[in-house]
């Protein structure tokens, strides 16, 4: 409930993901005065909470891999940064990638964008077939198949960590409230003035909108136009055959379609790339249920890389959703109104950088630019040209099915 003593505000952040969390406890980190997060439901009720928060730091583009690397940092070192219980759990992580016809040029991508990642200070490696298999005998790999190798990369307890942020940003002096819708953002003389919740208003000059999917309607009122579309995605979780007892490797596997993880004592969870997989609707109004048909597709999926993961068993699955742009990147930074601050728009692939696009976007706020990260690539007017076609660089990968965000 919004109380009198709290109806202004010298930040106000829309949104109690991991986005919005992060940045709360940056703001106040830094002393920027007083802080609010609003969420609509509770903290880590959203996208946050229904990812698989595979931590990869493999990107193709320097400021994502940048912010991935930072953001891993956080996660492995929880409890000494953040505080509370550890959130990482530490186990390596590969991404495949397709070489084989009308791929060839993946290849000379992989060790390009290996050796930048190397540059960047991530730990990672080139693996052939040949390896792979020793080291996951249980996998089958096509001779022709390449990856790279993060050691250590792993996965996170997403909701644990979204929690965990919006605990360490109230603990510092952040004001956090659950159930507070936001009806309008408020604008005078082109800055912004204040946000109009279910509970009143709060005067405040300053707004950060990280609401998602949500996101897309509530900045259009106010005229800024964000190109985001919302995705319905499905994750399953498998109980494993007894042959495969011993938790294998996270897996981002643009070769057979689907990402993996362990998810538990004998299970993994496991969702499916695709187009077909991936279906827009509206974020207010959409099935929450797991579709009758769609745990013998992620079996399917899985067991091209692990056969006997054709005898798994579903176990249960959720429904979340993508705030997709046209390109797959994320906007972050200034927009529209004076004032007005974005962090949307993440494609499927938001989690893993949280950390570090909250310490840029509090860097922004406050400096008025991000030491850490160039974040002008993510800028939102890079739509108003047909330049936002380009590739971030020219070792994108050729990807045969569609997993929403890029590479």
């Amino acid at each position: 409930m919004i109380s009198t003593a709290s109806n202004t505000a010298d930040v106000v952040i829309i949104g109690g993901g991991v986005m919005g969390a992060s940045i709360a406890w940056h703001l106040v980190r830094q002393q920027a005065g007083r802080v609010t997060l609003l969420e609509r439901e509770t903290i880590a009720a959203g996208a946050s909470g229904r990812t698989g928060a595979l931590l990869r730091q493999h990107y193709s583009n320097r400021p994502e891999a940048t912010l991935a690397h930072r953001s891993l940092a956080v996660f492995r070192h929880w409890t000494d940064v953040v505080g509370g219980d550890p959130v990482h759990t530490p186990i390596p992580l590969v991404v495949t990638i397709d070489t084989g016809p009308a791929c060839e040029a993946n290849l000379r991508h992989l060790h390009a964008n290996v050796k930048l990642q190397n540059e960047v200070g991530i730990q990672s490696r080139v693996v052939s077939a040949d390896e792979l298999r020793a080291l996951q005998p249980y996998a089958q790999f096509n001779d022709g198949e390449m990856a790279a190798l993060e050691p250590d990369s792993g996965y996170v307890d997403a909701i644990a960590a979204t929690r965990g942020l919006a605990r360490a940003a109230a603990s510092a002096g952040a004001t956090i409230h659950e159930s507070c819708p936001v009806r309008l953002i408020v604008v005078t003389n082109d800055r912004i003035a204040g946000v109009q919740t279910d509970h009143g208003l709060i005067a405040t000059r300053t707004v950060v909108c990280a609401a998602g999917p949500w996101s897309a309607s509530l900045l259009g009122s106010i005229g800024v136009d964000v190109p985001i579309e919302s995705l319905r995605v499905q994750t399953v979780v498998l109980q494993r055959p007894l042959d495969l007892e011993p938790d294998h490797f996270v897996y981002l596997d643009t070769a057979a379609g689907m990402f993996c993880r362990p998810a538990g004592p004998g299970r993994t969870l496991v969702g499916v790339g695709g187009g077909d997989q991936h279906d827009p609707v509206d974020p207010d109004a959409f099935d929450q249920r797991i579709d009758s048909s769609y745990p013998g597709v992620a079996i399917e999926a899985i067991a091209r890389r692990m056969p006997a993961m054709a005898g798994a068993a579903y176990l249960h699955g959720h429904v979340g959703l993508y705030d997709m742009t046209p390109d797959g990147h994320a906007i972050i930074g200034p927009a529209g109104p004076t004032g007005l601050f974005l962090a949307v728009g993440f494609s499927g692939a938001g989690f893993k950088k949280g950390p570090a696009v909250g310490e840029a976007v509090a860097d922004t706020i406050l400096t008025g630019t991000s030491p850490t990260v160039d974040l002008t690539p993510f800028r939102l007017s890079r739509f108003a040209t047909e330049n936002w076609r380009e590739p971030w660089s020219d070792s994108e990968y050729v990807l045969r099915r569609d997993f929403g965000h890029r590479f």
